[in-house]
């Protein structure tokens, strides 16, 4: 049985960073990461953009850890292997291939996985999901030979795929069981910029539906709609959410929710047990509430917080999360916390002429959250005062002018 100090289950931007940190930090320890895919570290922002999917970008620019990294760094990768069983009290892993690895400190950053249909007809070539490399390669050679494609689902990767379909002349239409796009992350009044958007640049959108059927033979021939509509294609994008694999730690006793559940310093309720990334459901002591945040910085940023827990440098996990994305020449932000619930202020910065638009959500007098289109600029403005925690009390008139400059609403010393 191998035996390694520290072991992390994960080989992504959490995963990779936090063994990166832990060798800084401890020249000896030995590290080992077991990665459900065979691949080493590569961008998966890298999956979604236009000149990367078309082919313009070379292949080899997504790489981010070639092997002779983990060679330099001592660092053993254990890749096309997943985690099957936590024991926390021997601290041993067992893993698909039938073996057990000892572990001192462990690292779950186990990410989460695409959600798989199940309707009939979901088993059909030329279905794709989009969150490994692997499912970018597939896509790849589709889109050199297809001409009509169904995008389900109304989140921020459909918008970027939309743009690499409409910018290879490939038919393509939306279907979304909700009222606005991108629903409930982006108001209403936000969802319909992007959906004019994607009119204007000839994607068909059917609204409050849902595929119920693919039909074809091998090969997807088109979707029957749960409105009674039939759409014939040859490719369909299944952009409908993620799953987080924690099934296999439910014996383990580790507390979970829709993820794993840590405290601010990312540390589990199993000892010597830590986790990092898409999954870490953390007490972001920021917001002073439980967040999960799938992006690549938080995620990047919590591997590091984590791997200095795992060496003895107990450090808190304190960043306002944010990511961006983009289509059609659109620029679409999320920072901080942006879900309206009860008691949750709501004010709009509006700018027609600019086609830009900031949804910023207030609570308790201070700002916790923001969505912004086409206005960028704002954004660091607004994650500072965020992580400050500026109070905003008395001054909504003024923020929802859009002229009004956001960073005059710092204390003056």
């Amino acid at each position: 049985m191998q035996h390694f100090k520290y072991l992390i289950i994960g080989g992504g931007i959490a995963g990779t960073t936090a063994a990166e940190t832990i060798r800084k930090n401890d020249t000896d320890g030995t590290i080992a990461i077991v990665s459900d895919e065979p691949h080493t570290l590569y961008s998966r922002v890298l999956l979604s953009k236009p000149g990367f999917v078309r082919g313009e970008q070379p292949l080899d620019s997504v790489w981010l850890k070639k092997p002779e990294w983990y060679e330099e760094n001592k660092i053993t990768f254990i890749g096309g292997v997943s985690a099957t069983n936590l024991d926390g009290v021997s601290k041993k892993i067992s893993l698909s291939n039938g073996e057990e690895i000892e572990y001192e400190k462990l690292l779950l950053a186990i990410g989460a996985h695409s959600r798989k249909w199940t309707i009939p007809g979901s088993d059909k070539k030329g279905i794709h999901y989009l969150r490994g490399l692997d499912d970018t390669k597939g896509i790849m050679e589709a889109v050199k030979t297809k001409k009509h494609a169904v995008l389900v689902g109304s989140g921020c990767v459909s918008f970027e795929i939309a743009e690499i379909l409409r910018s290879l002349n490939i038919t393509t239409t939306l279907v979304m069981r909700e009222k606005s796009f991108g629903e409930p992350l982006l108001s209403e009044v936000e969802g319909k910029m992007i959906e004019n958007t994607l009119e204007k640049n000839n994607v068909t959108i059917k609204r409050q539906t849902e595929v119920s059927e693919v039909f074809g033979g091998e090969e997807v021939a088109g979707v029957f709609l749960k409105n009674g509509e039939k759409l014939d294609c040859d490719m369909v994008f299944a952009m409908i959410g993620v799953v987080y694999p924690t099934e296999w730690l439910k014996q383990s006793g580790i507390s979970l929710g829709r993820g794993i559940i840590a405290n601010e310093f990312l540390e589990t309720s199993i000892s010597d047990v830590w986790t990092a990334g898409d999954i870490a459901e953390y007490n972001d002591t920021v917001l002073n509430e439980t967040m999960q945040c799938g992006n690549w910085m938080n995620s990047r940023g919590q591997g590091e917080i984590a791997a200095l827990g795992m060496v003895g440098k107990r450090t808190e996990y304190k960043m306002v999360t944010f990511q961006t994305s983009h289509g059609f020449g659109d620029l679409i932000g999320f920072v901080g916390d942006t879900r309206p619930a009860l008691g949750r202020t709501v004010v709009y910065r509006v700018a027609p002429e600019k086609n830009s638009i900031v949804r910023i959500i207030i609570s308790e007098e201070k700002i916790i959250g923001a969505t912004l289109i086409n206005r960028m600029a704002e954004m660091g403005t607004i994650t500072k005062l965020i992580k400050d925690g500026v109070k905003v009390s008395g001054m909504l008139e003024s923020i929802i002018n859009p002229e009004f400059d956001l960073k005059t609403l710092f204390p003056t010393v």
